[in-house]
């Protein structure tokens, strides 16, 4: 079956509504801002909205629907397109991660999968929910029991009463990433060619914290690409997206401008009947706009942004340069390496010095740690924390510690590994420019050099055998976008 490019938001509305309104998909937004289409303004105007799933009871009906719809795809055949095994395998062989095409791969994945949802359910209102692990550390009480529960994956390494560590979704963490005003820190770096990578190219903060270490700390099917088939998968990427949304709508952050990355056409998915479809990446920034919307799930009251109507629209199409301008690097020299379980003390010549212009009040500026050749276990059994000006860290130094700069985690799995080579087998973006500006203003770095402390914590109830992080290159730098 040829496959077609799909505008999914005039899919929402009839044809004769539709036409009525606009000629094309921007045309739609510019009759909707201007009073036009009135079936289309009511309809957007009461656009579904994704609920937080840990603050619904188990009987709630959305969770009843949810709970149905996956039982029904999970009765599909393999074979038929909108079946569960066929919709984690488009993720197996298609997702891009450690990448700037990473959110709006996955948001456009989380639309079609939601339509999914209410064609096999007969539910046309049905909003997918989302897990906020910030306010609810554990996996919600749906997704327990045992397989009389369509929600329920016997794989994960993981109980009940267990929480997500707050180094990866506590407050704080999610507040700093949430923070930081660079398209390339916070939502993974251009692909070399401008092209999706399935791994590994630059994971930025939103990626590599609490994307990277939910999939790994729950493990078994959440630890591989074959990740959708655990039913918390969804409510995880819902969750990732709901930021995004707070990053870019409500804090008014920009994504990119870069045509390769606006002008991409995702290839990959299908919809509700089981036609492939390709989606614009430059229409999944509208779609939060006219296809569903969020609960509020910031650790604080979001801010909104005051831009607003057509506007807005034009703020999110268009976008603004990204490109991550490095000034002066200092290397480590050295490969390193450390244990599961164990630290690695980094020094990196320069000291504060060499780092002023980072150190200063232009949010612009930013100090950033680069780690190449990162050789990723499978499965990753631990975490990272990244500690300044600290040689005494250890994985019991708690994330309060002024000298706390960072995290990331290494979600993997073997068919990425096996398809990567040298540099590209991780590349990670540590943003550290907080504590190098607080420990700065203590008076507490050195002027000849900075010691980076590199702690591998293992995931609660694991046990890593003979596993290491290794690292090829160690590199901080100042940036600027």
């Amino acid at each position: 079956m040829p496959i077609e490019t799909r505008k999914p938001f005039a899919d929402l509305f009839s044809r004769r509504d539709f036409l009525a309104g606009a000629s094309a998909f921007t045309a739609l937004g510019m009759a909707f801002w201007s009073g036009g289409c009135e079936a289309c303004l009511t309809q957007i105007q009461n656009r579904p909205t994704r609920r937080n799933i840990a603050a619904l009871s188990p009987t709630d009906p959305i969770v009843t629907a949810y709970r149905a719809a996956v039982a029904a795809m999970k009765a599909l055949p393999a074979s038929n397109p909108i079946s569960w095994v066929a919709q984690a395998n488009i993720h197996n062989n298609s997702c891009p991660h450690g990448c700037w095409f990473f959110l709006p791969w996955h948001r456009a994945y989380l639309v079609y999968f939601e339509r999914i949802c209410r064609k096999v359910t007969g539910d046309s209102n049905f909003a997918l929910p989302y897990w906020n692990w910030t306010s609810s550390p554990s996996i919600p009480a749906p997704f327990w029991g045992d397989s009389s529960n369509a929600l329920f994956d016997g794989t994960r390494g993981v109980t009940a009463s267990d929480t997500a560590d707050p180094t990866w979704v506590g407050p704080a963490a999610i507040e700093s990433i949430l923070g930081n005003p660079s398209f390339t820190l916070f939502a993974s770096d251009k692909p070399p060619g401008g092209l999706p990578t399935h791994m590994g190219s630059g994971f930025g903060s939103l990626e590599g914290n609490p994307h990277n270490n939910i999939h790994g700390w729950i493990g078994g099917d959440m630890g591989n690409f074959m990740s959708p088939l655990d039913p918390i998968f969804w409510m995880h990427h819902n969750m990732l997206d709901c930021l995004w949304v707070d990053w870019n709508i409500n804090l008014g952050n920009s994504n990119t401008s870069d045509a390769s990355w606006s002008g991409y056409n995702i290839p990959d998915f299908v919809d509700e009947n089981g036609n492939p479809v390709t989606v614009p990446v430059i229409d999944t920034v509208l779609f939060p706009l006219f296809t569903y919307q969020f609960e509020p799930c910031s650790p604080n009251e979001p801010i909104t942004n005051k831009l607003t109507g057509a506007r807005l629209q034009q703020f999110l199409k268009a976008g603004a340069p990204s490109t991550l301008t490095f000034g002066e690097q200092h290397e480590a020299g050295r490969a390193v390496s450390a244990p599961a379980g164990q630290a690695v003390s980094v020094p990196i010549p320069g000291g504060s010095g060499a780092f002023q212009n980072a150190l200063g009040a232009d949010k612009r500026n930013r100090l950033v740690l680069t780690l190449e050749g990162v050789d990723i276990p499978t499965p990753s059994e631990f975490f990272v924390r990244v500690f300044l000006g600290k040689t005494d860290a250890n994985a019991g130094t708690p994330i309060d510690d002024p000298h706390y700069a960072g995290s990331f985690g290494v979600f993997s799995d073997p068919k990425a590994m096996a398809a990567m080579a040298g540099d590209h087998r991780g590349r990670y973006l540590v943003d550290i420019t907080e504590a190098a500006q607080r420990l700065n203003k203590a008076g507490s770095l050195s002027p000849d050099r900075m010691d980076l402390t590199l702690v591998a914590v293992p995931y609660a109830h694991r046990q890593p055998k003979d596993q290491a992080l290794t690292i090829q290159r160690v590199a901080l730098a100042t940036a600027r976008f």
